[in-house]
Parts: C-alpha cells; structure tokens; sequence
C-alpha cells in the first residue's frame, strides 16, 4: 500500500541553467533562501530522482503555488504548479486529469500536455501513454493545441507519486 505522497511544487534544477559547481546541496539551500522570501511555512523534500524536488507549502492553494512558480525560481530551476497528487499508474492519472480538465476546459478552448516522467515502474512508454491521453481528451470539450493553447495540463511523473494539474496559460 502506497503512502499518500503531498507535494504542491515539483521543482527541478535545470542542468542549461545552473552553473557547473552548483550541486544538490547549492541547490536546496538557494531554494530554501528563495521560499522564505515568499512564504517561510514550508518543506522541501529530496526526491529519489537527481536534481528533483518536492515542496510541499503548508498553508497553501494552487494559487500560491501558481505565484511562486512564477517568481525568480524560474532563473535556475523549473517550476511547476501541482493541484493534485495521484498514484503513477497510468488508469489513475489517465481518470484524475479527466476529471480536473472537465471542470475547467470549457467548449472550444484549447490545451497542450506537459510531460516529465521519472521513473519507468509504471509507464513503459511516454509516447503511448501521452496518445492516451490526447484521445481520451479529445472526447471531451477542449481541442489540442501545441502553439498558443488556453490551457496547459501538467504531468510530473516522479517515481511511485503522480502531481497533476491544469492551469490556464499566461
């Protein structure tokens, strides 16, 4: 039986953007500086994946989270918002993107997929398991869209822990 994993930011240090000396331990400590200035409450979590981590804000909405994956944690990591954190099964998170897309993707709107996952435990191909989605989607109200989409559905597939979620475009 699988914990119930909570995570509101999956955070990464992107090796493009950080500096060659900066390590894992750099890495925390500067995101460690970077949260207190927006929210002292919270916990970062080492993930069993090399320069991924969860943070998780203890008093939070996926507003904040939107905030402060916006804020100047962009210039050495990438930042993405989670609304909700499923089991990695592929039928699991398949259902739970379903249904968080239903509630927001109105009639004509677009969307795009974003997809990291890490790990091979449960999903063997990123691009059978992606063509799922796209045509289980695509039965609902929203159109694909890889240009300019209204909305952007966020998968972060790290190990046994699935974070989803939908967010309108900027």
């Amino acid at each position: 039986m699988m914990t119930n994993e909570k995570f509101d930011l999956v955070v990464e240090i992107e090796e493009n953007k950080a500096p060659p000396e900066f390590d894992e331990y750099m890495a925390i400590e500067k995101l460690e500086d970077k949260l207190k200035n927006y929210d002292s409450r919270f916990y970062i979590k080492e993930s069993e994946f090399y320069n991924v981590f969860l943070v998780e804000l203890l008093e939070t909405n996926i507003n904040a989270a939107l905030k402060l994956a916006e804020t100047s944690l962009k210039k050495n990591f990438d930042v993405v918002p989670i609304e909700l954190v499923v089991s990695s099964k592929p039928e699991i998170i398949l259902k739970n993107i379903i249904n968080i897309s239903k509630n927001k993707i109105k009639d004509g709107e677009t969307f795009t997929i974003k997809c990291n996952i890490r790990g091979t435990r449960y999903i063997k191909s990123k691009e059978k398991f992606m063509d799922s989605i796209y045509k289980e989607l695509e039965k609902t109200k929203g159109q694909p869209d890889e240009t300019r989409p209204d909305w952007i559905i966020h998968i972060e597939v790290v190990g046994e822990h699935t974070g989803i979620s939908v967010v309108k475009r900027k």
